[in-house]
């Protein structure tokens, strides 16, 4: 609305102007029949001032819709890119979790349902007992992967871990140490999980403090979108660490 006033102002150094309200269709019709007077060359100044001025508003409407359609263009051109790339790998992590751990395809529902439930909620009220809720399914979604590519264990591993059932995150890791032969790899996927237990313990501390329910939101929504990403990673690693014996083994 601003570039609009701006545009069609009559005066554009004065901000109380009043306006040309005409649409560009009528625009159009106005020069159309200023031009047998023009064309005569014995043109008035109010005419001519009234040409130039509509003129001017059709060509500031042309580069504004010029403007925009090359945004836009160049947004969805981004967005496409993101979700052919999202959108495969999101694909992939289904189809693994529904082969693996179909279970968790409705724990995962649940836990958007609970952030969804939360956003629509009073953000300025303290964070509530739905995002402790999320985290908590965010860690056992987490644990029931790690129990898919390593079950708990009675021995500790040769570093001294322990690998029973409350040890999950140090399974996580011994998987990732066992399955994985490339240092570079194993040493992104272990980055990637700490990164989440690092996000898991701030969010402790935020539920904690009694912030405001838009920062401990924010804060569960990347859990559980890291939660997802990392879920993938370490099926994908199953799924790779399982095709390599097989051709070994043949």
């Amino acid at each position: 609305m601003r570039e609009y006033l701006s545009d069609r102002a009559m005066d554009r150094k004065n901000p109380e102007s009043l306006i040309s309200g005409h649409s560009l269709s009528e625009i159009e019709y106005l020069l159309r029949a200023l031009e047998p007077e023009l064309a005569s060359g014995n043109v008035s100044p109010s005419s001519f001032e009234s040409t130039a001025r509509l003129r001017n508003i059709q060509e500031l409407a042309r580069h504004r819709t010029f403007a925009y359609l090359c945004e836009w263009e160049r947004r969805f051109g981004y967005s496409s890119i993101n979700d052919s790339i999202f959108g495969g790998y999101k694909a992939v992590v289904d189809r693994l979790l529904s082969e693996h751990a179909p279970d968790l395809v409705e724990r995962f529902n649940t836990l958007y349902r609970r952030l969804n439930e939360a956003a629509d909620q009073d953000h300025t009220r303290l964070a509530g007992e739905e995002l402790s809720q999320a985290l908590t399914t965010c860690r056992r979604i987490l644990e029931a992967v790690v129990g898919q590519v390593l079950p708990a264990q009675a021995e500790p591993s040769a570093a001294g871990y322990k690998l029973d059932q409350s040890s999950y995150r140090s399974r996580l890791f011994e998987f990732i140490k066992i399955a994985n032969e490339s240092k570079n790899v194993s040493e992104a996927t272990t980055a990637m999980a700490e990164g989440l237990h690092a996000r898991f313990a701030a969010f402790d501390k935020l539920t904690n403090k009694g912030v405001h329910a838009d920062v401990a939101l924010r804060a569960a929504n990347m859990c559980a979108l890291n939660v997802y990403v990392l879920c993938g990673e370490v099926l994908l690693l199953k799924q790779e660490t399982e095709a390599a014996a097989a051709t070994e083994a043949g």
